[in-house]
């Protein structure tokens, strides 16, 4: 008999926490497998009914059997309060799960399977053991209703399951492409597929509604994947920067924090049990208990902020610093390896700041292993022992709170998500408008938009500060609404265990030790919540991180790509094909070939492709058709590294940083000498201009080269690529912005450097090209002509000889510089 009730009361046990275990697991699997919502949801509408009166029965048969308990008699044995666990836990469990409006059967199925499985054996010992007495009978008739109920339920499920599937199986999701493959995600560098026929060329992932972007961002990947399960899952590229798989430092202080978690746990315990020996000892009257008291006072300061807590602090900093260098350096080198299409089309200020809202990243392993974690453990610890060292009521109430509190979380968070979505919004465009305004400082004082910018900024303000507001206002009133919990469990607990202690099976001091317990049990349960909320609302200012980080650039080293090696510099255009859109193409069938020493022309009307020709060289983009060979090999079989080397470029609007002359011009040539650096800026006519400065090579240009003229600015760009020495030259109206004279240094200057060298040469003012060796006029992306000067000039009623004339025309013939020569 001894043995039988043993059996029966981990029967008992057992079954409870199987179908809790049950029911995540099939929830998990389900979420993970999951395609379609609103077909499976109306199909569970039409058995709604019959559901919920097999539910609604089956928790009429716990509620009985635990009436039929609680009137038998005595429930303090060990057996009676593994009954009132298990018909206690289920009723709840079956309350919660039955009445959902989402279609739950899978869940409800393999539950009420596990639940049966093992109350088959109950009902079985009970069987064996009965003595003919009505309790007894009355026992075994429920029961066996319950065991009836449980079948039906599989049984019906699995109809309702087998109905559906055909159903289910004609479902596709609505993001494909035609195919039946679910379209990938992109932030910009691979946009999404859209109906070209249709015309549609709207972005889905623009930046002007964040809101909207985010909603779409993870519709898509729970439709991609399987619901939420699938959309956590997809943060996992991530996780290579926040497990420190390579730092030893950080990987020991990780271990030792899990360890003091664990002394940690033990000593939640301990101390209250210590008060409690000590009150036990203070009402008995067995003298003045100092040393346990003293026993006491060691552990709390043990356990407090000066003893572990202390350590634990600082063993968190390696670990939260190695994360936040991970993630930062990660994001910057991924955002500058992204290719043109997407800095394009990106507005810097919005990038930055979606990198700055990702850091929330970087508490992601603090907040899972050394916070989740330990709650979870504390929580198991709390229902073993307070079952252990009470009874199975005082376990159910606090974990039928735990469960309210914790659903009550995960409800009014999903309340103010929006709410924290719209505020981070609102930050990006605070910082977006406020860094448009500084970088372009100069251009609002030429218009004269102070008052314009002034407005600008002090809307973003006010609307990021109301969006707050209405964000915070929200977390208040959640948070008023969440403390109210706790005190009415605790109340419950303590009215409980005055109520064993008045039937003499208690002492004080358990009183005690639940109160003292309690504090370091209230903490865990409200830190899970609260750990829950911020998590959600970091996850938000991640999202863009993680699109950021899903971009793959369009451009990167083909696999086996090799280095381009003794550059000579032979360029070959074979044919080549591109188009920014596939519905309008930009360049058609361009062929050509430029050699060392050789000077290559680029002209034609704005549009005609000029610039985009120099792109692919560079291999901003690919070709879509043809192909590209620098010294005989093809532009997208060499490394970007080896090929970028061998070219120097002058933009028409150099870009300078903020720090001195000499600091930029070695932005080329980081080792060059002073010696270097004055040859280069000799060449490029500055050398005279820098050292009239105060301060000479070491003068601060300021934002973007303000502080100086644009034609010096033109002539340090110059510099720089002299001072690089490359093989290539990609002149782009490299003269556009000096004057007469001293255009006529910089091209004796761009002469020498051209030497040995191949060189091509944009340009609209075509009197700096007419000693290029071939000149090619582009027109609407095809070549139109192509010769010297000489040659194209002589030809009637052709378009470089048209151009020549209206530019001719358009000057004195005094300002034209040596057009002969």
């Amino acid at each position: 008999m001894i043995a039988q009730a043993r059996i029966l009361q981990v029967l008992h046990l057992g079954c409870a926490v199987a179908t809790a275990l049950t029911a995540l697991i099939s929830f998990l699997v389900r979420c993970n497998h999951e395609i379609g919502g609103e077909t499976r949801k109306a199909q569970s509408r039409h058995h709604a009914i019959l559901r919920r009166l097999f539910t609604g029965a089956l928790i009429c048969c716990y509620v009985a059997e635990a009436i039929i308990l609680v009137t038998d008699g005595d429930g303090s044995s060990a057996l009676a309060q593994a009954r009132q666990f298990h018909l206690g836990f289920l009723t709840l469990f079956w309350l919660v799960l039955g009445f959902r409006e989402k279609d739950l059967s899978y869940e409800i199925r393999n539950s009420a399977t596990t639940t049966a499985v093992l109350e088959a054996p109950i009902f079985t010992l009970s069987f064996l053991q009965l003595h003919n007495e009505p309790s007894q009978i009355c026992q075994l008739v429920v029961q066996a209703c319950r065991l009836t109920i449980l079948v039906s339920i599989v049984i019906f499920n699995c109809w309702t399951a087998r109905a559906g599937k055909k159903l289910n199986a004609d479902y596709s999701p609505l993001l494909t492409n035609g195919d039946g493959r679910t379209e990938e995600t992109s932030y910009g560098t691979a946009p999404l597929r859209v109906n070209a026929e249709a015309g549609d060329d709207s972005d889905s992932d623009s930046d002007d509604d964040y809101l909207d972007t985010t909603k779409q961002f993870r519709a898509k990947q729970l439709q991609a994947a399987g619901g939420w399960w699938a959309y956590f899952k997809g943060f996992t590229p991530l996780l290579p920067f926040l497990i420190p798989r390579n730092d030893r430092k950080v990987q020991i202080c990780l271990l030792l924090n899990v360890a003091l978690l664990m002394v940690v746990r033990a000593m939640n315990i301990l101390i209250p049990r210590q008060l409690g020996l000590v009150t036990d000892k203070l009402i008995g009257g067995q003298g003045p208990p100092y040393r346990e008291l003293v026993i006491w006072l060691l552990l709390d300061v043990l356990n407090g902020s000066s003893g572990i807590g202390l350590v634990q602090s600082l063993l968190k900093i390696p670990i939260e610093q190695f994360s936040y260098r991970q993630i930062t350096n990660a994001a910057f080198s991924h955002v500058m390896s992204l290719s043109m299409d997407f800095h394009s089309e990106r507005d810097s200020a919005e990038v930055l700041k979606a990198v700055e809202q990702g850091e929330a990243l970087t508490s992601l392993l603090e907040t899972a292993v050394l916070d989740v974690s330990p709650t979870l453990i504390d929580l198991l610890v709390a229902f073993t022992l307070l079952y252990w060292k009470f009874n199975s009521n005082l376990t159910l109430v606090l974990m039928m709170s735990t469960v309210s509190y914790m659903s009550l979380e995960v409800l009014t968070s999903t309340w103010n998500l929006d709410n924290r979505r719209e505020y981070t919004k609102a930050e990006r465009e605070e910082t977006r408008v406020m860094y448009q305004a500084v970088q372009g400082w100069q251009t609002v004082t030429y218009f004269n938009m102070f008052s314009f910018e002034r407005n600008r900024i002090a809307n973003a303000v006010e609307d990021k500060l109301r969006k707050e507001r209405k964000w915070t206002r929200y977390n208040a009133f959640i948070s008023a609404l969440m403390s109210l919990t706790m005190p009415a469990t605790l109340f419950l607990l303590a009215f409980m265990v005055i109520h064993e202690i008045s039937q003499g099976r208690k002492s004080p001091g358990d009183f005690v030790f639940l109160v003292q317990y309690w504090r370091s049990l209230i903490y865990p349960i409200k830190a899970l919540s609260f750990k829950y909320r911020w998590l959600m609302s970091d996850m938000v200012g991640a999202e863009r991180l993680l699109e950021l980080f899903q971009t793959k650039p369009s451009i990167a080293d083909r696999e086996g790509a090799t280095e381009l090696e003794t550059i000579k510099g032979v360029v070959e255009f074979k044919h080549v094909n591109f188009a920014y859109d596939p519905r309008k193409p930009t360049l058609k069938d361009i062929s050509f070939t430029a050699r060392p020493g050789e000077t290559v022309a680029l002209v034609g009307e704005t549009g005609a492709g000029k610039s985009s020709i120099t792109k692919l060289l560079l291999r901003f983009y690919d070709v879509t058709d043809g192909r590209i060979e620098v010294d005989g090999h093809d532009v997208r079989d060499v490394t970007l590294t080896s090929l970028r080397s061998a070219f120097g470029v002058v933009p028409q609007d150099p870009l300078l940083f903020n720090a001195s002359i000499a600091e930029n011009l070695r932005y080329a040539k980081p080792e060059a000498t002073d010696a270097e650096l004055e040859d280069a800026c000799r060449a490029a006519a500055i050398h005279a201009k820098i050292l009239s400065f105060p301060a000479g090579y070491a003068t601060k240009v300021g934002e973007n080269g303000v502080k100086l003229s644009g034609g010096e600015v033109q002539r340090l760009a110059i510099a720089r690529v002299f001072l690089r020495d490359p093989r290539i030259l990609i002149l782009d109206e490299a003269t556009s912005a000096v004057d007469t004279n001293t255009e006529c240094e910089i091209q004796n200057a761009l002469a020498k450097l051209r030497a040995g060298r191949t060189t091509f040469v944009i340009a609209h003012r075509l009197s700096t090209i007419v000693n290029a060796d071939r000149i090619i006029v582009l027109h609407e992306g095809s070549i139109v002509e192509s010769g010297s000067h000489q040659e194209l000039i002589q030809r009637p009623d052709g378009r470089y000889q048209g151009l020549w004339s209206k530019q001719v025309a358009g000057v004195k013939t005094g300002d034209l510089i040596s057009l002969e020569s």
